[in-house]
């Protein structure tokens, strides 16, 4: 919330020093009396009126309110003009930014450029001179657009802060695919290859115990990995082998009695590529043994240039219907292809199915370093859209006020040469300024301004309106502590000084001053805050995986107790009735009856527990919940009964989007969510006048239509700071 704050207290500070400003100025005019008084009311209004334009979700009001307020601020903006004269249209471009910020569409920038267009107009009237004319209509537009740029970085922070929680539920749901999509390819694989390695001891039995024996050591080999696979599905990945794999597939489908070839390129791999193609190997088999009547298969791979091709071909496929219980072991292996940067394709050639998958040698593409130093046009562009608006916005307020310290010295009337020479400094201070909110040269920045700043005096001999603002900028922006504020004030000092010596008036000391303060606010709020954008973004990435590493001591927790216990149980069993071989055959098949039992209800686990990450359960999503909203620093509280398993899909649904209207809507420090007695309810303390919770007419209605067709309801209400939403279902 840092950066919003910082923005809100920047507004806050410039719409003050401008109305201050405005005021000094009609008193020097010599506005007195009731005139002085009316005029002090105006601005107070417009004080006002913007804002709450520059503080508040002005573009969700209903457009009578919006246009209620803007024909306000209009008013009290132009009506001075009539008995105060040119100095009343000091506030004109708080007026053009609330157009932008108020108003949505291409008629926003129509509205904003009517402003400076009107102020033109009236500034004609009163008798001003074209110069002056021209500075009032820019100054309103310049002012305009900063009003409206400090306002969205402020309103854009607030929206990425706000999408941290969203970004990590994103995050754990993709774990959660890749957590399916592991148990399915590698523990499957496993507990599959251990159920037919022994079925086929236990048949061996006790006939032939030194057959058995051989297909006990590789069930004790492949438990052991199975045990390591969990561990590989709860924390990620690790690296594997082609060539291993081709071999344990090769045992494999002998013990299934099948003709098998393999052939693989000569030649290493990098480990990643090896990794995807081992991995797309071991589900290729699992397929060709759960889904085929195939006495043939061939596994090769072959290598032209920089792509290697791995090829599983098998013959009397069946691709009639997909694998019980919903399995996706195809478009897994298509996942994983297209993630290491190949293609997958499938093939049926008479009774010959084959699987083909291409990978680059090389693997997918390297992510371009996110490096300040190194950043082209394009890397910049490439950033993420908040930063890239954050960015642009900077820099065209910096770009303006570049210009418009140029026009100030237009003022002191130089000549030609002077006139170059002091743009070429305006040029040196806007570059570095937008250097520094970019990143780059902050240590060098404040000498190359400061001698940009004063260098100028040579050859004009006097200060100019914002002379040191972007000084004052920087060294709010790059000095730590309370030095920053001192060498701000300092700078202040500094103008002041010159200009009592130069025998400046004491009204044109005043503005000087505060002229070089509010732009050096200025500059601070807009740089600043682009920077302030990118560090949410990166704390943003930082919950995203704390989420992560959440749900994977979740999963590691889940799969331990569901499928750790079968493991463990099937490989010491399997030591048993390897020891007992060959002496006691009998006894040694009792226990393999038993790694039988045990390895068919861990098929069944395996399947289950993949099938429940692909779905919604409310179980899942529950801890989803509470894992999402503590990486978004929300307390959660969380009790719930157990669910009927009829309306288990629809309540994950309600949960989930009643936890997305949170992280949306609010700015919650606490969360309760409750499941009894047939009502799931989620309660948030996180409303607030700045924010809107979801209204009708959004995703709530139609959760309200889904529990209205098995004869539940939805409701919620607001009240003070919270926000509170029920489902209720049929009992």
């Amino acid at each position: 919330m840092r950066p919003v704050l910082m923005a809100r207290g920047v507004i806050g500070a410039v719409l003050f020093g401008y109305t201050f400003n405005a005021l000094m100025f009609v008193w020097d005019e010599g506005l007195r009396g009731w005139p002085l008084v009316a005029f002090a009311t105006c601005l107070l209004a417009g004080f006002g009126l913007q804002l709450v334009h520059s503080t508040r979700d002005v573009l969700s009001w209903p457009g009578p309110r919006t246009a209620a307020t803007l024909s306000a601020q209009a008013v009290v903006t132009f009506a001075p003009f009539l008995w105060a004269g040119p100095q009343a249209g000091s506030l004109a471009g708080f007026l053009a930014g609330s157009m932008l910020l108020a108003v949505e569409g291409r008629q926003r920038w129509a509205l904003y450029a009517a402003v400076p267009a009107a102020m033109s107009l009236a500034l004609t009237w009163t008798g001003m001179a074209t110069v002056d004319v021209v500075y009032g209509a820019y100054f309103t537009a310049l002012t305009g657009l900063m009003v409206y740029g400090v306002s969205s970085l402020a309103s854009l922070a607030l929206t990425v802060h706000a999408a941290r929680g969203e970004l990590a539920g994103v995050a754990v749901a993709q774990e959660r695919l890749r957590v399916a999509r592991d148990l399915h390819d590698l523990l499957g694989y496993n507990v599959s290859a251990l159920t037919l390695k022994s079925e086929l001891a236990y048949r061996l039995l006790p006939g032939s115990a030194e057959r058995a024996r051989r297909e006990l050591r590789d069930v004790l080999t492949l438990s052991r990995q199975a045990l390591g696979d969990v561990r590989v599905v709860a924390g990620g990945s690790r690296p594997m082998s082609l060539a291993a794999e081709a071999r344990s597939a090769e045992s494999m489908l002998i013990a299934a009695e099948m003709d098998v070839e393999v052939r693989l390129a000569p030649g290493p791999l990098p480990e990643e590529v090896d990794t995807v193609l081992a991995i797309v190997l071991r589900e290729a088999v699992t397929n060709v043994l759960r889904h085929s009547k195939a006495q043939h298969c061939l596994v090769e791979t072959s290598r032209e240039g920089d792509h290697i091709t791995l090829r599983v071909v098998n013959d009397a496929a069946d691709v009639a219907g997909p694998e019980p219980g919903g399995g996706a072991g195809l478009d897994n292996l298509s996942a994983r292809v297209e993630a290491a940067g190949g293609v997958s394709t499938t093939s049926l050639d008479g009774e010959w199915f084959t699987f083909t998958a291409e990978v680059p040698v090389g693997g997918p593409p390297a992510p371009v370093a996110d490096d300040p130093v190194t950043w082209t046009f394009a890397q910049i562009t490439g950033q993420p859209w908040h930063l890239r608006v954050a960015r642009t916005i900077a820099v065209v307020v910096l770009l303006g006020y570049g210009v418009l310290m140029v026009v100030n010295v237009l003022g002191q009337h130089p000549g030609a040469l002077s006139l170059v020479e002091s743009a070429l400094c305006a040029a040196v201070l806007v570059g570095v300024q937008i250097a520094v909110s970019l990143g780059f040269l902050r240590r060098a920045a404040l000498p190359i301004q400061a001698a940009a700043t004063y260098l100028p005096l040579v050859w004009i001999g006097a200060p100019w309106g914002s002379m040191g603002g972007f000084l004052a900028g920087t060294a709010l922006m790059v000095l730590p502590g309370v030095w920053r504020w001192g060498c701000y004030a300092a700078v202040g000092v500094s103008v002041a000084a010159l200009s009592v010596l130069h025998g400046d008036a004491g009204e044109w000391t005043a503005y000087l001053t505060l002229s070089t303060l509010l732009t050096g606010l200025v500059v601070y709020g807009i740089g600043e805050l682009s920077g302030l954008v990118a560090q949410v973004d990166q704390a943003r990435d930082d919950l995203a995986r704390g989420a992560v590493t959440r749900e994977r001591l979740r999963v590691a927790r889940e799969l331990h107790d569901l499928l750790g216990h079968d493991l463990a149980a099937m490989t010491v069993k399997s030591e048993r009735a390897y020891r007992l071989l060959p002496g006691s055959g009998d006894r040694a098949r009792t226990e393999l009856a038993d790694v039988l039992d045990v390895a068919r209800r861990a098929v069944a686990d395996v399947r289950s527990v993949a099938s429940g990450y692909r779905h919604m359960s409310f179980t899942a999503e529950l801890d989803s919940a509470r894992a999402t909203l503590a990486a978004a620093g929300v307390c959660v509280r969380a009790q719930a009964c157990d669910v009927p398993p009829e309306v288990d899909a629809i309540l994950a649904v309600v949960l989930r989007e009643a936890v997305t209207n949170v992280l949306r809507h609010s700015a919650a420090t606490r969360c309760e969510i409750t499941f009894a007695d047939g009502s799931l309810t989620v309660w948030n303390d996180g409303v607030s006048t700045l924010m809107t919770p979801a209204e009708p007419g959004t995703a709530l209605d139609d959760l309200a239509e889904r529990l209205e067709s098995i004869g539940g309801s939805l409701k919620y209400e607001r009240s003070a700071a919270t926000f509170r939403l029920k489902a209720d279902i049929p009992q």
